[in-house]
């Protein structure tokens, strides 16, 4: 199995229980559509969204935005079938399963893409995000939140106190990706750590099974159990323990002025 299909297969067993999960998530996908609501745009806008999950972003964005043109994507073929139950499957929407990275539109096709914590999946998102900002017309926005360097830096600490290895990916900073962006307009990075409380380790770790986020980077072995329990007792605090979600937000505007 491919690691797409790795990915694509560990979110589709989660479409069932993402919500129950996805404090976090929920959360960014709202701060994210109000950084997308005070963007200029077309009246009608053409929406594109990569990485759909069960609907966050595009509810919070329908809420905003008013009447627009909906094309709505995801890798897993669950979470589209459970975005379009979530919405019900309105007539201004197309569901579509497709790979972000590699986008089957023509140049030019959209005024807005937006995505809400899929970009830090990609496995190269120099190109994945140069393709995105080919899809923009002339005065459109490209608009992400994505998984930062800070991330689960607690979790990652407790592995290294122990000399064990904790198998999360490793994020770029805000810094990294303001370096890359695609010419043809202009892009920015905002950043925020959200400290997201947790009653202990297994309730992290349950979360992260619940949205279909425990694929470790290629090649990590789980840990043994015991070491497993070194960690959480490293980890955790009779108070309860908290995570470092650090959040990248990224706005392009493409060149040019929309017709």
């Amino acid at each position: 199995m491919s690691r797409k299909e790795a990915i694509s297969a560990a979110f589709g067993a989660a479409a069932a229980t993402y919500g129950a999960g996805a404090d976090v998530q929920r959360a960014v996908a709202v701060r994210l559509a109000d950084r997308v609501a005070a963007l200029p745009r077309p009246a009608r806008p053409r929406v594109l969204e990569i990485g759909c999950g069960t609907g966050f972003l595009t509810q919070a964005l329908r809420e905003r935005l008013g009447a627009a043109a909906w094309t709505v994507t995801d890798l897993s073929p669950a979470m589209v079938e459970q975005c379009r139950a979530t919405l019900g499957d309105p007539a201004d929407t197309r569901f579509l399963v497709m790979d972000g990275e590699r986008p089957t539109f023509p140049s030019a096709s959209f005024d807005l893409v937006v995505s809400s914590l899929a970009v830090q999946w990609f496995e190269d998102p120099v190109p994945a995000l140069a393709r995105l900002v080919d899809l923009l017309r002339p005065g459109g926005h490209l608009a992400f939140a994505t998984l930062a360097a800070d991330s689960f830096i607690e979790w990652r600490l407790a592995h290294a106190e122990l000399g064990l290895e904790d198998g999360m990916p490793r994020y770029g900073s805000a810094h990294d990706i303001q370096q890359v962006w695609p010419p043809g307009g202009r892009g920015q990075v905002d950043e925020e750590r959200l400290s997201w409380p947790y009653p202990n380790g297994r309730v992290f770790l349950q979360d992260l099974k619940r949205i279909g986020a425990r694929l470790p980077v290629p090649g990590h072995r789980p840990l043994p159990a015991g070491a497993l329990r070194r960690v959480l007792r490293a980890f955790e605090r009779p108070e309860g323990v908290t995570l470092t979600w650090h959040i990248a937000y990224g706005l392009f505007r493409r060149e040019g002025v929309s017709a």
